[in-house]
């Protein structure tokens, strides 16, 4: 499991559609 960075972008692949996406800020 990998930490998660600020600054890091997340994107959410459902197939080929990209059903969200997000740039964390700060860790949660």
């Amino acid at each position: 499991q990998r930490a998660v960075t600020p600054g890091q972008s997340v994107v959410w692949y459902r197939g080929d559609l990209v059903v969200g996406g997000a740039i964390i800020e700060r860790a949660a």
